[in-house]
């Protein structure tokens, strides 16, 4: 029971036990006071009447009649008597006892006595009779329960009066303690949350004041914590001078990407190549070379802003890699020939001394390789490369007989291939577990396969081309509806992991969609965890959060998929409500010889564990690796090891 509900309760009966104690004291006070009125009434009247009796003589009785007859006809008497000495009746007036309009409970309960007194009649000194005099109590009991009925009424409306306002009161005066009940709850979330409004009640008010204090004082060890784990795994992975991933993380990155469980599609690699730099050092000084690769950094960034999926790193003090998954040939000679342009119109390259300083040498390969095949072909193009005498790109296929045909496909062709895969329905839903680190199977990802040309291709071949064209939308709706299907045919109440689009939580027309559709069928919400990339979550931001709190309140939950991947991963602690975080496979990989990533894995599943937020890791592939983790603290894992995906 609440405190309001308490202090209301135990109010509201100090008040009842007030206003019925006065109530019966008024009562009371009423019956004593009329009963006292019918006593005196009676003894009065036979005072008087004895003596107008005695003056009118014995013998007449005629006229005793009358006078004793003018008096009851008032009505306030239920009978009088006259006998003589020897106790016979000479006159006798006599009311039956009715009471009408005072119920008969109310007659019982309050029980008035009705007077009865006795007069002795004398004419002279010798006694002639006696005369009885006995009220009525009817008009008593009808001014008794008038008043009665007139007060409980008065009291009822004041009763009410005063409960409402009493609750009015306190609901006023307790209001700061149910915005402290919201703010602990967002502390334990770690949304540290200040009460800008203080009571003016001075206990609550210090209260309150507290609680703000201990919130900043929280915000700020969270966010310290935040930001040294955050630096660690900056210095960790990336290039202190360029903020891009070092050679160690680039290489990690593409060795998940090309990992054995989602490297079907294959992908590109990219190489900048800047020469000269040692002469340029000499020549302008160490600010100008690092101006120089800040600025080109900076390039390669935004000009891959179109490709989410892709990541660049510096390789060595001359040379930037940049990685693009699932890209076909016509994609990449995009994305190369954009750099090209962007770098080589910045003032450097656009001079004479800079004219025969940039080459980019990118390398395809369209299904499953290594990232050594990759490497050792880009490296090979970049010295062909070196004997022209100018800035320079190439693209060169490697794919020989493994490359996939519709890989090669026109950006038309890929359209029509989609939109026919999705009107009809033509999607193969797979299941990977996720296990706990008790053992049992915590739930299943969803993997969603299409066939294109006879071949079953996994997502990573056509979701960057879903995402380039602006399908996300429309797919994601084909795998739900594909989803649904395979849950009402199914009866084991399992619980199922959904990869969404960020774009499409975005999209109004899908968001509101699918926040519909889990409200109807919140038994399927209940078992439906709603999963996105964090790094393309990052490019929508804050914006996604209230949405994913909307779609949350329906029953469903949600995860952050390929968590960590970016410096600002820790963010999003604070910024969405996640019920789990999925590290990326790259920390999972040499995990045992990593203590980087033991840290990180650690730090992250402290934090975590504090939101009550379960962390998972992707890419487990050894028994070594899930003991590991197992020991830093992960509430569970995914992998080949743990698991291959099945067709559901």
């Amino acid at each position: 029971m609440t405190l309001l509900r308490e202090l209301a309760l135990y109010l509201t009966l100090l008040l009842i036990l007030l206003f019925a104690g006065s109530f019966v004291l008024t009562v009371n006070d009423a019956r004593h006071y009329l009963q006292e009125q019918l006593n005196s009434h009676s003894q009065d009247t036979a005072t008087s009447l004895g003596i107008a009796i005695a003056s009118a003589g014995a013998g007449n009785v005629a006229a005793m009649d009358s006078m004793i007859d003018a008096v009851f006809d008032r009505g306030y008497y239920r009978q009088i008597r006259f006998t003589d000495m020897s106790g016979n009746v000479l006159v006798n007036s006599e009311h039956p006892v009715a009471l009408e309009g005072v119920p008969d409970w109310f007659v019982k309960l309050v029980d008035l006595e009705a007077p009865e007194v006795t007069s002795e009649i004398n004419s002279g000194w010798v006694p002639v009779g006696q005369l009885l005099v006995a009220s009525h109590p009817g008009y008593a009991y009808r001014s008794l329960w008038s008043k009665v009925s007139g007060d409980a009424f008065l009291f009822s409306i004041g009763f009410i009066f005063a409960m409402v306002g009493l609750n009015i009161l306190l609901g006023v005066v307790l209001r700061p303690l149910k915005r402290m009940e919201h703010q602990a709850n967002r502390i334990c979330d770690r949304h540290f949350e200040i009460q800008p409004e203080l009571p003016k009640t001075r206990d609550l008010r210090r209260v309150v004041q507290a609680m703000n204090r201990m919130a900043e004082k929280l915000e700020n060890a969270f966010s310290e914590k935040v930001a040294l784990t955050e630096e660690l795994r900056r210095k960790s992975v990336k290039d202190p001078l360029t903020g891009l991933l070092n050679r160690k993380a680039f290489k990690s990155r593409m060795n998940t990407v090309l990992s054995e469980d989602v490297g079907d599609a294959g992908g590109s690699l990219v190489i900048i190549q800047v020469r000269g730099l040692e002469v340029l050092n000499r020549c302008h000084g160490q600010k100008f070379v690092d101006d120089l690769l800040l600025t080109i950094s900076y390039w390669i960034g935004k000009t891959l802003l179109p490709w989410p999926e892709a990541f660049s790193g510096r390789r060595n003090g001359s040379s930037f890699t940049v990685f693009v998954p699932a890209c076909n040939v016509g994609e990449i000679r995009k994305v190369t020939e954009l750099l090209f342009k962007v770098l080589v119109a910045m003032e450097f390259f656009s001079s004479p001394e800079g004219s025969n300083n940039l080459h980019i040498a990118a390398v395809t390969h369209q299904g499953r390789c290594t990232p050594e095949l990759l490497l050792d072909h880009g490296e090979k193009q970049l010295l062909e490369q070196e004997v022209q005498v100018k800035n320079c790109w190439d693209v060169t296929d490697i794919s020989g007989e493994s490359g996939y045909p519709f890989m090669r496909w026109s950006d038309t062709q890929w359209v029509e291939a989609l939109e026919e895969v999705m009107s009809e329905g033509l999607i193969e839903l797979y299941g990977q577990p996720i296990v706990g680190v008790d053992g049992e199977v915590a739930f299943t990802e969803v993997l969603a396969r299409i066939k294109l040309d006879g071949e079953v291709v996994s997502a990573d071949s056509f979701m960057p081309v879903v995402e380039r064209h602006d399908l996300y939308g429309e797919f994601d709706r084909a795998v739900f509806f594909a989803l649904a299907d395979f849950m009402d045919d199914r009866d084991d109440y399992r619980t199922y992991c959904l990869n969404i689009s960020p774009y499409s939580l975005m999209d109004d027309d899908f968001y509101h969609w699918l926040l519909d559709a889990l409200k109807l069928r919140q038994d399927l919400a209940r078992r439906l965890i709603l999963e996105t990339a964090e790094r393309s979550l990052i490019l929508v931001g804050e914006r996604v959060a209230e949405r994913v709190d909307k779609l949350a309140a329906t029953g469903c939950q949600f995860s952050i998929d390929h968590f960590g991947v970016s410096s600002q991963a820790l963010t999003f602690l604070q910024m969405i409500n996640a019920h789990y975080l999925k590290v990326d496979g790259s920390f999972a990989r040499e995990l045992t010889s990593s203590y980087e990533n033991q840290l990180y894995i650690r730090t992250l599943s402290m934090l975590a564990e504090s939101r009550d937020i379960g962390v998972l890791a992707q890419g487990v592939e050894s028994e070594q690796e899930w003991e590991t983790l197992k020991q830093l603290g992960v509430a569970g894992g995914q992998g080949y090891y743990l698991g291959r995906p099945e067709q559901l």
